[in-house]
């Protein structure tokens, strides 16, 4: 990143993590055992998104650290690493975004080849999400590929989300299903649930129960 990010974060009632993003009580950073992809997560996430503790991209950084690279996205200063990733990755770099206009559709593949491919996900809110796309020229050119869940997303710690969308790491999930990587989307599947059980509980200011 361009940026260097405080060690620890304080909310208003409890201290969270800077890895998993758990309030420090039900932290899992210690459980996680890291797994290896064959798909390349490039997440991008603006600065107040990637200090939110419930951000999941943070999660799987943890989970996948090394196939998953997080960049901060300022619009005037586009990351130059992230830039030589697609770059190196010319042809096997795909945008994972919903095609909500003609223009999209006409960019969106309906299924990728199975292997060394890279996939950039916006961490944000579903606005902050569609802000990023529209103000990072780089993103412009790149094949789009779309997901549509025949279920409902499991990640309710914020309000005001879009109906029928996922959160990043249940959309990265998504990705490895449809790259024949079905262990590890299992393994993150069980991480993401501990996640969810301990952040409740943290909050709570208690341990999870068994």
């Amino acid at each position: 990143m361009n940026k260097t990010f405080k060690v620890k974060q304080i909310t208003r009632l409890y201290e969270s993590c800077s890895q998993c993003g758990l309030p420090t009580l039900t932290c899992i950073c210690d459980i996680v055992s890291p797994i290896i992809t064959q798909a390349k997560f490039w997440i991008i996430t603006s600065e107040r998104e990637f200090y939110r503790p419930s951000s999941t991209g943070r999660l799987l950084k943890l989970i996948n650290p090394s196939a998953t690279e997080i960049f901060l996205w300022e619009r005037t200063n586009p990351n130059l690493k992230l830039l030589e990733n697609i770059k190196n990755y010319r042809g096997r770099t795909y945008l994972l975004y919903p095609a909500t206009n003609e223009d999209l559709a006409a960019k969106t593949r309906n299924k990728v080849e199975a292997g060394d491919a890279a996939f950039v996900l916006i961490d944000g809110t579903w606005k902050e999400a569609g802000k990023i796309v529209r103000k990072s020229d780089y993103l412009r050119d790149l094949p789009i590929v779309s997901i549509e869940p025949n279920y409902a997303s499991r990640f309710h710690l914020r309000r005001g989300g879009k109906d029928g969308t996922l959160c990043t790491i249940e959309a990265a999930m998504e990705v490895l299903r449809m790259n024949g990587e079905m262990d590890q989307e299992q393994t993150i599947r069980k991480y993401f649930s501990l996640f969810l059980k301990h952040y409740q509980a943290g909050t709570s200011s208690h341990l999870p129960r068994d």
